[in-house]
């Protein structure tokens, strides 16, 4: 997501993750804020159109797989974003957090489409690291609050 469309003032997304009594500055504030913007849902389209323009439509198991795995991903992405390691060394953690769905994202594009599973993830892997990256970022630039909220505390 480009970090310059990303509201951070979001009074929006702030007043429903509050309504929920979930206070800024904790993990799942965060893992709320993100909620909102679809970012995980973003993450996997785009993984989806990039696999179906070169391979045509996802059959159910592929599709289940794929979103399974950008689910892991982004997860572990913001999971990692309180950590204080640069943003590309926490991407890389929560894509090898991702082994167990990965594999199962290689056997269903075999199966789908013939194709090397290992040398698909390969090829995707540069993808998901940076949106694991921009996961962390988003992450990082909503945790606390809209700047008012934090000016106010």
């Amino acid at each position: 997501m480009d970090m310059a469309a990303l509201d951070l003032s979001g009074p929006q997304d702030d007043a429903h993750c509050r309504s929920l009594l979930i206070i800024p500055g904790e993990l799942v504030y965060a893992q709320c804020r993100l909620a909102l913007r679809k970012t995980y849902l973003n993450n996997y389209s785009a993984r989806k159109i990039a696999i179906q323009q070169q391979y045509g439509m996802l059959d159910e198991r592929l599709d289940q797989a794929l979103r399974a795995d950008a689910f892991c991903n982004y997860d572990e992405a913001v999971k990692a974003s309180i950590e204080v390691q640069d943003e590309l060394s926490l991407a890389e953690i929560a894509y090898a957090s991702c082994g167990t769905t990965r594999e199962r994202l290689q056997e269903e594009i075999v199966s789908a489409t013939g194709v090397d599973g290992f040398a698909f993830t390969a090829a995707e892997r540069p993808t998901v690291i940076n949106q694991n990256v921009a996961a962390i970022r988003e992450s990082r630039a909503v945790i606390q609050g809209p700047p008012t909220t934090v000016a106010a505390n």
